[in-house]
């Protein structure tokens, strides 16, 4: 009797153990489950594999990890594996590895996942939260993925003509060159809602290869050394109501890798850090409906960057750094330059403002409109400041200081133009309580000579 109990004991802690600790999963048929959990203890396999043409699998608080590493073959060390043309659904659940090159999700050769809720944290390096490659198609909505990899982790990666998705997904990452967000080889990037962090040294929040990107509401943060909030090589990007913040030491808020060409718009998001167009790279950038840049604009030898800012609230705070580089500067109506520096080509079109700083030098070309609003609240002393010089540039010999309106307090004065540049000659303002005491003088005096005649 108690051997036969003792051996009922025994299977039923033998089947619990295997519901927990339960293997690979292969899946050769469309099938959904629930509450399961599956690990990589077949080292030839991924904790899911789905790799039939046509097959789905739907999961519901699916539970997958791996431990083994990948190392060059792809079906191995992976939370799932989607190949061949199947399909992946999870909601809800988490994915778990920590081999080297293991991936949360990876996904290949015309597959498609689809992610709802899911939290996916790698720990070995190069490893990748979702890998989507060969012309593959990811949509992810809520969750989370963390790379806690000591080099080379990645967030989200789209590879050769493949499609991302993102939905309110918050990415991280640790680890020194690592990325969050990765898209190469005419890839297409979309996330809207969400956040990219990265706080290891050259680490990237976004970097867009010969692909494209779509940023809408995401908030991107790098802070690490040589961190790059969005770097670029022949793609473009375009952002709205978004932000990027690069602090690091060497970091740039958006950087354009040496020999490609890039183009970035912004409508209505906040910049924070420099801008860089590196070796003899092109880089067009427009900023409008109240997007503000607040950083330096540098260029290296033989690159190109073309600047146009548009639209009331719209503003680039920081200086022209040329090194060698052709830069172009076309400020709009109501759009604000506030910097200086060196540029090529320089273009002010009526109403347009401009905020003093140390003078700017346009090289090669100017051209002003009317009615080009200065605003002189930096000055603290009365002086003849320089505030353009084009000596040398087409384009300016009909300027004339009637074309400027002063602004900013405690300050007035006159322009003029002098040898093709322009200067300001500030005088002070008479502080309130100046223009109180000569107003009661005044009065008094009024007073006096009413009552001797």
């Amino acid at each position: 009797m108690h051997l036969k109990l003792t051996l009922l004991i025994l299977c039923a802690l033998s089947a619990s153990a295997l519901n927990v600790l339960a293997e690979n999963k292969i899946v050769t048929s469309s099938t959904a489950e629930s509450n399961q959990t599956y690990n990589d203890s077949d080292l030839t396999l991924s904790a899911l594999n789905v790799t039939t043409n046509g097959v789905t699998y739907s999961g519901t608080n699916i539970t997958l990890s791996a431990t083994n590493n990948g190392g060059s073959t792809d079906a191995i060390g992976n939370g799932a594996y989607i190949n061949n043309g199947a399909h992946l659904s999870l909601t809800n659940g988490s994915i778990t590895t920590t081999g080297v090159n293991g991936d949360g999700v990876y996904i290949t050769i015309r597959s498609s996942g689809t992610l709802n809720n899911v939290n996916i944290k790698t720990g070995g390096n190069v490893g990748h939260g979702v890998y989507a490659g060969g012309t593959s198609a990811l949509t992810m909505t809520g969750g989370t993925v963390s790379t806690t990899a000591d080099s080379s982790g990645c967030g989200v990666y789209l590879y050769y003509g493949s499609n991302g998705t993102l939905n309110n997904v918050n990415i991280k990452t640790e680890g020194t060159f690592s990325y969050g967000v990765y898209a190469t080889l005419r890839s297409l990037l979309t996330m809207t809602g969400g956040t990219v962090s990265t706080t290891g040294s050259n680490g990237y929040g976004a970097y867009l290869s010969s692909s494209s990107g779509t940023l809408n509401n995401v908030n991107i943060k790098t802070e690490g050394n040589a961190g790059h909030g969005v770097s670029l090589f022949t793609s473009t990007l375009t952002m709205t109501n978004s932000d990027i913040s690069a602090t690091g030491n060497n970091a740039y808020a958006i950087n354009v890798a040496s020999r490609s060409t890039a183009t970035v718009n912004l409508n209505h998001n906040t910049i924070t850090g420099n801008i860089l167009a590196s070796g003899t790279s092109t880089l067009t950038l427009s900023g409008s409906n109240g997007t503000v840049l607040t950083g330096n604009v540098t260029g290296t030898t033989g690159g190109t960057i073309g600047i146009t800012l548009t639209g009331e609230d719209t503003a680039l705070h920081g200086n022209i750094n040329q090194s060698g580089a052709t830069i172009n500067l076309t400020v709009g109506a109501d759009a604000l330059f506030e910097g200086g520096g060196e540029l090529d080509n320089l273009t002010l079109e009526s109403s347009a403002l401009l905020g003093y700083t140390d003078g700017l030098t346009v090289t090669t070309s100017i051209t002003i409109g009317d009615n080009i609003t200065i605003d002189f609240s930096s000055l603290t002393e009365t002086d003849n400041y320089l505030v353009l010089d084009w000596t040398g540039a087409s384009g300016g010999d009909a300027i004339s200081g009637d074309q400027f309106i002063i602004a900013g307090t405690g300050v007035e004065g006159t322009f003029s133009v002098t040898n093709n540049q322009l200067y300001f000659n500030a005088t002070a303002v008479p502080e309130p309580s100046t223009w109180f005491l000569l107003g009661a003088a005044l009065g008094v005096l009024a007073l006096i000579r009413r009552q001797t005649k």
